[in-house]
């Protein structure tokens, strides 16, 4: 199990930015986003493509953010932005590749090396198909993002769709059929898209922050809820939920189920 292809730049319109930190904000929402990296895009294209000057701008990005990291181990890089007019593609903008030849990526929170060996778990922890299906499903970079890293995300999502077709979901057959791909984009945008996440300010997906701040995984407590494990309650984690009581996790069930049932509405009978 492994993908062949590069998933942070595997185009179609998907780019990911995840490693540099992107989401690492309490307000991780696309529009708090899309100002981040426009600020340091416009802060970095007045910058001589230099050492020196590339250093000072990543110093005054970071010592100007408008909000800490929401996980401090996780490191945020001020060289993140928009690689072209449109906004449509997240990238290094200390990349070889996008400065013309220089390479001014330790000017960032990492050095080159790293930058240039760095595999994310998804790489092997999602199949080539898998991964390939999120790429079609999420062709913009924000859910794109925040989708490919979530392997958990992904594999419960298409588990909850064999269990409701009765039988195997092909990842690859889910990305060629139209009516399939854009039922699975919108299960996927569940991950911008769904309500009433009133934890979302403290919580990602299925993690939380201890006292120290490290990253630490979620459960539910169904003792306290006054219930029993389901099998959508992976996704309702993933997603962010931190339901207070057995309704609150009942309708987030039934969100995901829905949607789930929509993918396989797509399926002749």
């Amino acid at each position: 199990m492994s993908v062949s292809f590069h998933l942070c730049q595997p185009g179609g319109g998907a780019s990911c930015g995840a490693c540099c930190g992107l989401y690492n904000f309490r307000d991780h929402s696309r529009a708090a986003l899309t100002r981040r990296l426009t600020a340091q895009t416009e802060r970095l294209s007045r910058a001589p493509h230099t050492p020196e000057a590339y250093g000072e701008a990543a110093r005054e990005l970071t010592a100007n953010r408008d909000a800490p990291a929401l996980f401090p181990i996780v490191r945020v890089c001020p060289l993140l932005g928009f690689l072209d007019a449109e906004h449509q593609r997240v990238g290094c903008l200390g990349h070889p590749r996008v400065t013309g030849g220089v390479d001014l990526r330790d000017c960032g929170v990492y050095r080159a090396t790293v930058c240039e060996s760095f595999t994310c778990p998804s790489f092997g922890w999602l199949t080539d198909a898998q991964a390939r299906l999120v790429q079609a499903a999420c062709a913009d970079w924000y859910l794109y993002g925040l989708v490919i890293t979530d392997v958990e995300f992904v594999r419960g999502c298409l588990k909850l769709l064999e269990w409701e077709l009765g039988g195997p979901a092909s990842p690859d057959v889910l990305r060629e059929r139209p009516d399939s791909l854009a039922a699975v984009r919108r299960l996927f945008a569940l991950k911008e898209t769904a309500p009433g996440r009133d934890g979302q300010a403290t919580v990602f997906g299925r993690f939380a922050h201890d006292t120290e701040g490290e990253p630490t995984p979620r459960s539910l407590d169904y003792a306290a809820l006054g219930t029993r494990a389901a099998p959508e309650d992976d996704v309702v984690l993933c997603l962010g939920y931190t339901p207070p009581d057995a309704p609150a996790l009942l309708a987030a069930r039934a969100l995901v189920r829905d949607h789930v049932r929509a993918v396989a509405a797509t399926f002749p009978a």
